[in-house]
Order: C-alpha cells, then structure tokens, then sequence
C-alpha cells in the first residue's frame, strides 16, 4: 500500500472514533467514575467502530478481501490515541481545579 493510501485509511479511523467515543461520554454522563468512564467509554466505541467496519467492509467486499487486519489496527491506534487524549485531558482539569480550590 502506498502512503497517501495508509494516511487516508488512518484519518479515515480518527474522526469516527473521535464521534463516537463522545457519543459514549454524552450517554454515560450520570455515572460518576472517572477513570472507568474514560476506560469503558473508549473501549465501546473501539468495539463499536472495529464492528462496523469490520461489517460494512465484509458487505462491499462480499467477504473478507479487503484489508480487514489494516483497518482493524487503524481503529484501535487512533481510539488508543483518543484514550491518551482524554487520560491528560483528565490530568490536567484535575490539576488546575486543585490549583483553583488551594488559592
């Protein structure tokens, strides 16, 4: 495969992800575990993303003659890459509201 095709594929993989996981954030807004939110929440959306794609590629290709195993490891980096987002997203809110409550 050539490059502009890998960097397609991957951006392909990084908006979706990045939809759905907020999608699971918005539904599980109630409950109040913050490290089990973050895990939880992109854990689903990697199943969820891998899944459709994994299906709708199966359906075009009327079976498994596509890059199923590339698109499947372009998923899961960029969800891994949403999870690191959030872990210092979380990081840093923690930091500065401590910082705002100590002043």
């Amino acid at each position: 495969m050539n490059f502009v095709f890998e960097v397609g594929f991957f951006a392909a993989a990084f908006v979706p992800t990045f939809l759905v996981s907020r999608i699971f954030f918005r539904l599980s807004k109630p409950w109040e575990g913050h490290w089990e939110r973050l895990a939880l929440a992109n854990l689903a959306s990697g199943v969820v993303c891998i899944a459709v794609f994994l299906v709708s590629g199966a359906w075009f290709a009327a079976g498994f003659d596509f890059p199923w195993l590339f698109g499947v490891l372009n998923f899961a980096l960029a969800q891994f890459i949403w999870f690191a987002v959030d872990i210092y997203s979380d990081w840093i809110n923690r930091r500065l509201t401590t910082r705002d409550s100590q002043a």
